[in-house]
């Protein structure tokens, strides 16, 4: 690890990271790629070899071989996850935005969504569903079905074509 403090007042930059240049780097692609790449393309983008980068990345982010860089992964993922949070406020000025550039380049389709969605947030839009659901009794049944057919020729008529798609019948002719 390098020394935090500079040996002299010369006024000189020394390099007060406690992390290599390949490991710095390796936390800062990580971290700013996070999800995008695998640990071990961070490993090959950092300047590790291709051969070893699965191993290096493994290790690196091994908090029993490496706790310093573990921490600082952690710390700035933690920082990156709050970012990623949204709040309604922030929600509404990011429709806000979006929609007033899509009304500017005259996409007033996508300005629309988005003054859909944000009256959605605001709750002036309610999406109900309802599912009604009711047991038939046997004469409601029967009732249902003189409703669809207009006599006992086309119910059996229709029921005999849907009984031949679902049971056709095997050449029995064929010796």
């Amino acid at each position: 690890m390098a020394n935090k403090n500079p040996p002299d007042n010369t006024g000189k930059k020394y390099n007060v990271s406690e992390f290599t240049p390949k490991q710095e780097k390796f936390i800062d692609i990580y971290c700013s790629k996070y999800g995008k790449y695998s640990a071990a393309e961070c490993a090959k983008l950092a300047g590790y070899e291709a051969k070893t980068a699965y191993a290096k990345a493994n290790e690196l982010l091994n908090w029993k071989k490496h706790p310093a860089i573990r921490n600082e992964i952690d710390r700035r993922l933690s920082i990156m996850k709050e970012n990623w949070l949204i709040d309604k406020e922030r929600h509404l000025s990011n429709l806000k935005r979006i929609g007033d550039a899509a009304e500017d380049k005259g996409l007033y389709g996508v300005a629309g969504k988005m003054e859909e969605l944000r009256g959605k947030v605001q709750g002036y839009y309610i999406e109900k569903q309802m599912l009604l659901q009711k047991e038939l009794t046997e004469e409601e049944l029967e009732d249902k079905i003189k409703q669809l057919f207009e006599n006992e020729d086309e119910y059996n008529a229709i029921n005999a074509e849907f009984a031949k798609k679902i049971f056709p019948k095997k050449d029995e002719d064929k010796s």
